[in-house]
C-alpha cells in the first residue's frame, strides 16, 4: 500500500500543491501507526483525509483526466481501513466517506461521468463496497455491528440512485443495477439479508424489513418494473421476479415466517401480496401479458397459490 507518514508528508504536500495549483490536499492524524495516502494529478482535485485512534489506514487517489473530483475521509476510531479510487476520465465525482468506530472497511471506485457518493459506517466491523459508472448517484448508512453492503452501479446514460439503511447487527445487503433506476432499500433489526439484481432501463424498487432475520430477493429485467413493499417482524421472506416491460409489483408482510413469491414472466402484468400473521405462504405466478393477482391472508399457516398464463 502506497503509505504516507505525516512527519514526512507536509513538506511533500506544499510541493505537490505549489506544482498544480487547481488541487489541495489536507492530513490530519491523531493517535499511533496510522497511515495516509494522497495522490491526485489532473485539474481541480480535492481530498481530505483525517483519522483520529489508533492503526488507521486511509488512501485517495485521483487520477487520470480528472477534472472536479473531491474525496473526503473521516475515520474516528482504531484499526480502521478506508479507499477511495476516481478515474479514469473522472468529470464531476465526489465521493466522501466517514467511519467510527473499529474495525470498519470501506472501499469506493467512481468512474467516468457525473457521480456522487456518502458513506458511513458507525460501530465496529461494518464494512461497504461501491462501485459507480456514469452520473449514479448513491447514498448509505450503517449503524450497528458487522454490518455488510455491496453496490455497484452503472448510470452511464441515463443515471440512477441507490439508497441503502441498515440499523442493528449483521445485516447484509448485496445491489447490483443498471441504467435508469431507482432502489431504496431499509434494513432494520438484526440478521436482514437483501440480494437486488436490477438490470432493467427505469426500474423502481422501494422496500423496508424490520424485525430479525428477514430475507429479500429480486431480480428485474426489462423496461419500467417496479416493486414496493415492507415486511414486519422475524424471519419472513419475500421473493420477486419480473421479466420484461410494465410490470408492477408489492408485497406488505406483518408478523413472523410468512413467505411471498411473484414470478411475473411476461409484460405489463400486476401482482400484490398481503400477509398478516404468522407463518402464511402465498404465491403469484403470472406467464402472460396484462394479468392482474391479487392475494390477502390473515391469521396463522394459510397457504394460496395463483398462476395464470
Amino acid at each position: 500500500m502506497r503509505s504516507l507518514h505525516l512527519l514526512a508528508s507536509a513538506a511533500l504536500l506544499s510541493v505537490a500543491v505549489g506544482a498544480h495549483a487547481d488541487n489541495s490536499a489536507k492530513l490530519v492524524q491523531t493517535g499511533n501507526d496510522n497511515d495516509a495516502t494522497i495522490d491526485q494529478t489532473g485539474l481541480l482535485n480535492e481530498a481530505t483525509i483525517r483519522q483520529n485512534g489508533t492503526a488507521n489506514n486511509g488512501s485517495i487517489f485521483q487520477n487520470e483526466f480528472a477534472e472536479s473530483n473531491q474525496a473526503n475521509l473521516v475515520q474516528i476510531g482504531s484499526s480502521n481501513n478506508a479507499a477511495v479510487y476516481q478515474a479514469p476520465d473522472s468529470h464531476f465525482s465526489t465521493a466522501s466517506v466517514y467511519q467510527q468506530g473499529t474495525g470498519n472497511r470501506a472501499e469506493v471506485e467512481q468512474h467516468w461521468y457525473t457521480n456522487e457518493l456518502q458513506i458511513s459506517s458507525i460501530g465496529d466491523n461494518n464494512s461497504i463496497s461501491a462501485t459507480q459508472n456514469g452520473f449514479a448517484r448513491a447514498e448509505a448508512r450503517q449503524i450497528g455491528n458487522g454490518n455488510s453492503l455491496v453496490m455497484t452501479q452503472d448510470g452511464f446514460y441515463h443515471g440512477n440512485w441507490t439508497a441503502v439503511y441498515q440499523v442493528g447487527d449483521e445485516n447484509r445487503a448485496n445491489i447490483d443495477q443498471g441504467d435508469g433506476s431507482d432502489i431504496q432499500l431499509a434494513q432494520n433489526g438484526n440478521l436482514n439479508t437483501a440480494t437486488i439484481s436490477q438490470y432493467n432501463l427505469f426500474g423502481e424498487v422501494e422496500f423496508n424489513q424490520a424485525g430479525d432475520d428477514n430475507l429479500l430477493t429480486i431480480e428485474q429485467s426489462g423496461r419500467s418494473n417496479a416493486f414496493r413493499g415492507s415486511s414486519t417482524g422475524n424471519g419472513n421472506s419475500v421473493e420477486l421476479v419480473q421479466w420484461f416491460d410494465g410490470n408492477q409489483a408489492s408485497v406488505v408482510q406483518s408478523g413472523d415466517d410468512n413467505i411471498a413469491a411473484i414470478n411475473q414472466l411476461a409484460g405489463y402484468n400486476e401482482a400484490r401480496i398481503n400477509q398478516v400473521g404468522m407463518a402464511n405462504q402465498a404465491s403469484i405466478t403470472q406467464n402472460a401479458e396484462l394479468m392482474n393477482a391479487v392475494i390477502s391472508q390473515t391469521g396463522t399457516s394459510n397457504m394460496a397459490t395463483v398462476t395464470q398464463q
